[in-house]
């Protein structure tokens, strides 16, 4: 009957002889024919027992055959008959799971999008029915092909196999059918967190058998979604994944950009800030290669498909222009990479918050996370340059450059005189003497906001273009002079030749090696640059609490003047996962995008929903130098009903916070970490509610009254990351940032320090202390000091547990609300001796040497060859009072005498800033000031708990600042 509904014409005699070929199975011996066998006439429930088996291979022949027979196999009847779709077999999204037609109402993706509701007549609950009236009434059905996977389920249009919706399993995963759940008989509700769906079945017994098939699913395959995991987290903790650390931008970004090379199918990158013209791989003697963007779309013209999430910024507040990334990365018209940005403010109602994630996932199998954002100002190694002349000569010696010099690398201090000061802003020249530098301040002092994007002419393109090899080989501060592209010298020439080999030639030896030492990968962390190269290019060259960000446009033009003022150095910390752990960071990405996508690009085919892969193979990849150690690992995150896409809004997730808090509760030896910020107060405090502060006070209490050894070593930048001078009104936000980390660390009746002293603690610097970082220079023959900013999000407990990711201590980042970030908490498998307070303890081989690493870093040890530091034993008297603590205050005192640094603990209000400045050791002797510099030891300094503690650092109640929500700042 089917064959006849096809109202085939009459056969012609051709048509006949074609078609004898169809009634013949293809047979490898083409001289045995064979009939096309007929469906069977006879009724199954005619068919005796003995014949079933005969039955069963007539029906299989008359399939098989049917199949070959293009018109049959691709009619949609066919296909659904067999159950089978675009996605069916795919071999990364697992195993085909169960498939078939549904009809699925419009606009029940969200509960408050359903319907009129009649005026709230139908939540009467009088009857069942009613309360679907509405849809019944206003909705429509449309044809979808329902899709079940071991992860998530899906469903498609069948006219064109495009995805339209992807329900991952998750905590909140439901599903069921029948009238009193879906207002239908043959209905079925499928629901998560992020999304439900009213489908209604062919009959109730497909319904039925529809429901049962995905509970079966989720029982079986899902499970680790939708069970309650470890610290409320999305994911279940992972066994034997192969992790690998990274400090400073530098190795982080290096093998990001191998990996990224590797890729095969996909790459999702989210983050804060992502600057296309970054160099991932510096010197950058092989032109654009190691670019960013170039590596981004070269991979798209391979076919990989490129999908990057941005945090769309408040443009009158930060200036990062998240448009021009995206107009860049997408400039070159390739349609794989796709760019999508959020939140939309005005729309989403979204002011305060951000997506603060740093993350790269390749192919799904390998995953980049951490602190490190792809951004101009990132890259940075352990030596902390504050120069970055490239191959120009330093300069002469003359007095007026030295005092110049002084104001540009102190700006912070400077300022505050220039500021009162009645002279026009202008550029600093050489024929200026001492006096007059002190009191004008530099055109580059003074911040603009990036300007819209402008359409260029001809030559200005030109001119763009050749000053990016301009920067990445020499210096000149006039620009209109001559610059040569590249120094034509013979060791020039074979320096870049040898960099060229070295790139395009992996030996053996340089292979990812499991069983590489901990000094074998010191020893790769360390390797030098050739000289005469410039590593810091146009914007890259930054000092951020100078001057902020602008002409993001203009990626190749300094922002200041690299003559005159040290760059500020950067230090973070990153980390490498692979497997089932990078699987769950991609689920976290795709979850993200789909909420984006449907919120943003419902009905744009442009941006595809994404799927994510089956728990069972992985790509490999040959990271190099890359020490990989095997342990266990727990993604966790901040995520909420804006940055997730959560339907209700009092759902969300604040798993990084509960594992920061169990890992200093359970600590038994010391907790160690690294941040940018520390806003965390009491629990009697309404105003910061993250509790990282107060497990850090019951611990210590705790390991007082057991009269136990433990130690909590805290490492934070010595002023926060906001343009700005101390002192005047444009040090606003910089001042706010200041109050709130001294209120939580010894101001107030809430702050650590002063309730551990209340619990009877006289001297909590036995058992905590804090810290930052500090470094020092020459340039133009004279000394220059800047602070090293710290933005790593980082805790080690025990040498065995650590949690790295984006996230800061603060209520932003920590209370899933606000925010949204991303973390991982890694445990050791594998171990070697170490030692704890004299005894022999077992140290874990990643998270131990990591911590030994970074000691070794600040303390200025690092690569030495025969270090007299032992640091191995992080609590022992010895260690943490004569070594770490004695070598950090006598840095501060050397600091503090040659450059009256700030902060300082000298400084306790504003007036004490206009002493400080104008007689520094560095200014009236120099030579002097050189030589004390020779007895600073690696760039640990005491953080200056007394600096401006007599001054109220709140902002103005009355001013912009002030009108905006406490919650902004902590």
């Amino acid at each position: 009957m089917y064959r006849a509904s096809l109202n085939v014409p009459f056969p012609t005699k051709t048509h006949k002889e074609r078609r004898t070929s169809f009634k013949n199975e293809v047979s490898k011996d083409k001289s045995v024919k064979k009939h096309f066998p007929r469906f069977p006439a006879k009724p199954e429930a005619l068919v005796p027992y003995d014949k079933i088996d005969e039955r069963m291979k007539q029906l299989e022949d008359y399939l098989n055959n049917l199949l070959k027979i293009k018109l049959y196999r691709n009619h949609h009847e066919t296909i659904a008959f067999l159950e089978v779709s675009e996605l069916s077999f795919i071999g990364a999204l697992g195993v085909k799971g169960m498939e078939g037609p549904v009809q699925k109402r419009t606009r029940s993706a969200y509960p408050r999008t359903a319907g009129c509701n009649i005026c709230g007549c139908c939540d009467s609950g009088l009857c069942v029915r009613c309360h679907y009236i509405c849809g019944d009434l206003c909705a429509t059905w449309r044809s979808r092909w329902l899709i079940v996977k071991d992860s998530f389920v899906a469903y498609i249009r069948p006219k064109d196999g495009r995805v339209k919706a992807v329900i991952l399993f998750d905590s909140g995963f439901d599903v069921s059918s029948g009238v009193f759940t879906t207002g239908r008989r043959k209905g079925l509700h499928i629901t998560n967190m992020s999304r439900q769906i009213l489908l209604n079945c062919p009959t109730r017994r497909t319904a039925r058998e529809w429901q049962a098939y995905i509970k079966d699913m989720v029982r079986q395959k899902g499970a680790d979604f939708t069970q309650r995991n470890r610290y409320f987290s999305f994911t279940p903790v992972r066994p034997f994944v192969k992790c690998a650390w990274f400090v400073d931008g530098k190795s982080y970004m290096a093998a990001v950009a191998t990996a990224l090379e590797q890729a095969k199918e996909e790459i999702y990158i989210a983050d804060w800030w992502l600057s296309p013209e970054i160099y991932m791989k510096r010197p950058a003697l092989q032109g654009d290669y190691w670019r960013l963007d170039k590596i981004l779309q070269r991979k798209a013209a391979d076919g990989v498909k490129i999908f990057i999430l941005l945090y769309k910024e408040v443009e009158m507040a930060i200036g990062i222009n998240s448009f021009y990334s995206k107009q860049k990365l997408t400039a070159e018209g390739s349609q794989n990479i796709k760019v999508l940005r959020h939140p939309d403010h005005a729309k989403a109602g979204i002011l305060f918050w951000a997506h603060h994630e740093k993350m790269v996932v390749i192919d799904q199998s390998l995953a980049f996370l951490g602190g490190i954002d792809l951004c101009y100002g990132r890259w940075d190694d352990y030596k902390h340059r504050l120069t970055d002349l490239g191959s120009q000569v330093d300069g002469g010696n003359k007095f007026q450059d030295f005092m110049s010099l002084s104001l540009a690398t102190h700006a912070l201090a400077a300022s505050v005189l220039a500021l009162k000061s009645n002279g026009e802003n202008g550029n600093v020249n050489n024929n200026t003497d001492g006096d007059e530098v002190y009191m004008q301040p530099t055109e580059e002092n003074v911040k603009c906001n990036t300007p819209e994007l402008e359409r260029k002419s001809l030559f200005d393109t030109v001119k763009t273009r050749g000053k990016e090899w301009m920067n990445l080989w020499s210096f000149n501060s006039d620009e209109d002079e001559d610059i040569d592209l590249v120094d034509n010298t013979k060791d020039t020439r074979n320096m870049i030749e040898r960099e060229r080999e070295s790139a395009s030639i992996l030996t053996q030896e340089t292979l990812v090696c499991p069983e590489m030492s901990e000094d074998d990968l010191e020893k790769g962390m360390i390797t030098e640059e050739p000289a005469g190269s410039k590593l810091w290019v146009g914007k890259d060259y930054t000092n951020f609490i100078l001057k902020d960000f602008e002409n993001l446009d203009l990626p190749f033009q300094d922002l200041v003047d690299r003559t005159k003022t040290a760059r500020m150095p950067w230090h973070d910390v990153g980390v490498m996962v692979k497997g089932t752990a990078a699987r769950d960071l991609a689920r976290h990405f795709i979850q993200r995008w789909n909420a984006v996508k449907l919120e943003k690009s419902k009905i744009n085919p442009q941006y595809p929903y994404l799927l994510p892969k089956s728990y069972n193979e992985y790509s490999h990849f040959e990271l190099p130098g890359v020490r990989e150690i095997s342990a266990s690992c727990q993604v966790v995150r901040s995520l909420s009903q804006w940055s997730g896409g959560f339907i209700d809004q009092e759902t969300w997730e604040g798993s990084i916070h509960e594992a920061l808090v169990d890992a200093i509760a359970k600590a038994r030896y010391y907790v160690y970490i690294e941040n940018q910020f520390f806003i965390s107060l009491g629990s009697q405090s309404s105003q910061v509610r993250n509790q990282v502060a107060d497990a850090l006070f019951k611990r210590i209490v705790r390991a007082h009254r057991e009269g136990s050894v433990f130690r909590v070593f805290v490492v934070l930048p010595l002023l926060p990351g906001f343009e700005g001078e101390v002192g005047t009104p444009s040090g606003t936000a910089l001042h706010a940032i200041t109050h709130w980390n001294y209120a939580s660390i010894c101001r107030g009746k809430n702050s650590l320090i002063m309730r551990l002293k209340d619990a009877g603690i006289p001297d909590p610097d036995e058992y905590i202390t804090f810290h930052g970082l500090r470094t020092h220079s020459i340039l133009n023959k004279a000394p220059i000091t800047e602070l090293i900013y710290v933005h790593s999000k980082l805790l080690i407990a025990d040498d065995r547990l650590m949690i790295c990711g984006s996230a800061n201590i603060n209520d932003r980042s920590l209370l899933g609300k606000r925010d949204s970030e991303i973390a991982v908490v890694i445990e050791d498998e594998e171990f070697k001796e170490g030692q704890m307070n004299g005894a022999t303890f077992l140290s874990g081989k990643l998270c131990g040497a990591l911590r030994r690493f970074l000691f070794k870093e600040h303390l200025g040890i690092l690569g030495s060859q025969q270090p007299t530091i032992d640091v191995t034993d992080p609590i022992s008297r010895a260690f943490y009072h004569n070594v770490w603590r004695r070598i950090a205050k006598s840095n501060s005192e050397i600091y503090e005498k040659v450059f009256h640094c700030i902060p300082s603990d000298q400084i306790k209000t504003f007036k004490d800033l206009n002493n400080e400045i104008y007689y520094p050791k560095c200014l009236y002797d120099p030579e002097a000031a050189v030589k004390d510099l020779e007895g600073v030891q690696g760039h640990l300094v005491m953080f200056p708990l007394e600096f401006l503690k007599d001054e109220v650092l709140t902002p103005n109640p009355m001013g912009v600042q002030g009108m905006l929500p406490t919650s902004l700042w902590t």
